[in-house]
């Protein structure tokens, strides 16, 4: 019976390992870090202190020069999950954003919440010149 059960978990594991690799982009360090939790037997909290994870998410979007710019804050909402709020101007700079969130130590899952600029709110207006 344990034997089965172990079968099953490994295979499950390998299915959603492939399915995810198929569907979506598969971080190997967040699957590492998965394995070596699962390993130790952790079934509860992050490795990383929240305003850990919100600093290294900040720091990553600060150090790419595509993503400075952007108005966008991170909050870590517990157990490796990062929310991202703000505006871009376009879903590249958006798209980009999450990217490079991810590769962040201890933001294993992140939800983006990045509004586009002329599609989920109005443009930016500029601000009118003086006329003198």
């Amino acid at each position: 019976m344990a034997l089965a059960t172990a079968a099953g978990l490994g295979v499950g594991l390998l299915a959603g390992i492939v399915a995810s690799e198929f569907l979506g982009d598969v971080n190997p360090e967040r699957v590492r870090r998965v394995v070596r939790r699962l390993r130790r037997g952790e079934a509860g909290p992050s490795e990383h202190d929240p305003r850990v994870v919100e600093r290294a998410v900040a720091a990553a979007l600060g150090e790419n020069p595509q993503t400075r710019d952007l108005t966008i804050t991170a909050r870590a909402l517990g157990d490796g999950v990062v929310e991202l709020t703000g505006t871009a101007p376009d879903p590249e700079a958006r798209r980009l954003a999450g990217k490079v969130s991810r590769g962040a130590p201890g933001a294993d899952v992140i939800v983006n919440r990045i509004l586009v600029e002329g599609e989920d709110i109005p443009p930016r207006r500029s601000a009118p010149h003086d006329a003198s």
